[in-house]
């Protein structure tokens, strides 16, 4: 699956699954601009999945926490582009807070929690999804499976919220974007990833696989023809199959 000659942002790219997302567009031919809100982190990056001086990878500090930071991230992946177009965009960012049960939770937390993971995204689909909408691109947004069960722990509800509430936010930016020739799904994964080489999740528990195992999903996404989807991957033979789609 080659990306040869085009461009792709990767915004929440020293995460977990971004990670995996950078190195495997790299290895498909791609230029990848990975945003994080912290440079450290993407030094950290270039080593941990081995990014060499001449990869064509550029590392863009950024965040999308509020309108005026949004913006100024923009500013700095369109000067990173120097004039060249984007041709795909994955946004993944934010994380599964832990939190008390609903009722016994302050309104500011939950504030917050949606400030990371669910209003960042939002902007970022604000900033960089209208001049995508001309053209054959993709938009991909990630959640979870928690967005459609029972949390299993109290704790977790934040993520229910959050996940169903990116979820929501496919649904309507597909309706925005119908007639449009960008392509914009959510991958809604429902098992724990490991970080690169890793063998557990962000919670310390067992995982399958990791996020090179994960990423070719989707490059899949982003050359295949779903538009307005929610692609659930239930388990990791869903990822499997959809990156050898």
């Amino acid at each position: 699956m080659s990306f040869n000659n085009q461009n792709i942002l990767v915004i929440g790219a020293t995460g977990v699954v971004g990670g995996g997302v950078v190195r495997r567009y790299l290895d498909a031919g791609a230029t990848v601009l990975g945003v994080s809100r912290n440079a450290a982190n993407l030094e950290t990056l270039k080593k941990t999945i081995q990014i060499k001086s001449g990869d064509p990878f550029v590392p863009v500090t950024g965040d999308f926490k509020d309108e005026a930071s949004a913006k100024a991230s923009k500013a700095a992946v369109l000067a990173a582009l120097d004039g060249r177009q984007l041709n795909h965009v994955v946004s993944v960012q934010g994380f599964v807070n832990h939190a008390k049960a609903p009722t016994d939770t302050a309104l500011d937390v939950l504030q917050g929690a949606l400030t990371d993971g669910f209003h960042n995204n939002f902007l970022a689909a604000k900033m960089f999804l209208p001049s995508l909408k001309d053209r054959d691109t993709s938009f991909t947004l990630v959640s979870g499976g928690l967005a459609h069960i029972a949390p299993p722990d109290p704790s977790l509800w934040l993520g229910t919220i959050k996940n169903a509430a990116l979820n929501a936010l496919t649904f309507a930016l597909a309706s925005e974007t119908a007639k449009d020739k960008v392509r914009v799904n959510t991958l809604c994964i429902h098992f724990g990833v490991a970080p690169v080489g890793g063998h557990k999740n962000q919670f310390g528990l067992p995982a399958e696989g990791d996020t090179l195992r994960l990423a070719p999903a989707f490059l899949a996404v982003a050359k295949g023809t779903q538009k307005g989807q929610l692609i659930c991957l239930h388990a990791w033979s869903d990822a499997d199959r959809l990156a050898k789609a």
